[in-house]
């Protein structure tokens, strides 16, 4: 199953369940027009590390890239959208919390190390249709993997 559909399952469990969307920017800006907001928007996954380890197993860790946007009026003042701004933020930490929770099976999905840094910036008059909020960029290790044998 690919990554994005546990990333979705996570936002899906965000409070006020924000619309989750997924695509290249191109793609994203087109979906932002039916879309329901507050929205979750994901780019494709870039960069993917894969380790072999010595057990036999791979660890894959990978760079995951999300906006979390709500709707805005045009020409609003930056500064009337402050708002905004902290309610996509209060998702993004909710997000990571989730994610770094997030089970499958057994146990956790993710992994999540204490003291890894996220990135996190606003993001102003997003898409045509016209959005603020945040973007999100978060480095995930994958805790399970198929068995090859």
């Amino acid at each position: 199953m690919p990554i994005r559909n546990q990333i979705e399952a996570v936002v899906k469990t965000l409070t006020g369940t924000p619309t989750f969307v997924y695509g290249t920017v191109n793609e994203l800006n087109q979906l932002a027009d039916n879309a329901s907001f507050p929205c979750v928007f994901m780019y494709p996954l870039q960069p993917i590390d894969v380790s072999p380890q010595v057990n036999g197993s791979v660890d894959n860790t990978f760079s995951i890239y999300l906006e979390f946007l709500f709707k805005t009026d045009f020409d609003q003042y930056t500064a009337d959208n402050e708002t905004y701004v902290n309610q996509a933020l209060t998702l993004a930490n909710e997000f990571i919390v989730k994610a770094s929770k997030y089970r499958e099976g057994e146990g956790r999905y993710f992994r999540i190390k204490a003291g890894d840094r996220a990135k996190c910036l606003p993001v102003y008059n997003k898409f045509d249709v016209n959005s603020t909020g945040v973007n999100l960029t978060i480095t995930l290790a994958t805790m399970y993997f198929e068995s090859y044998g």
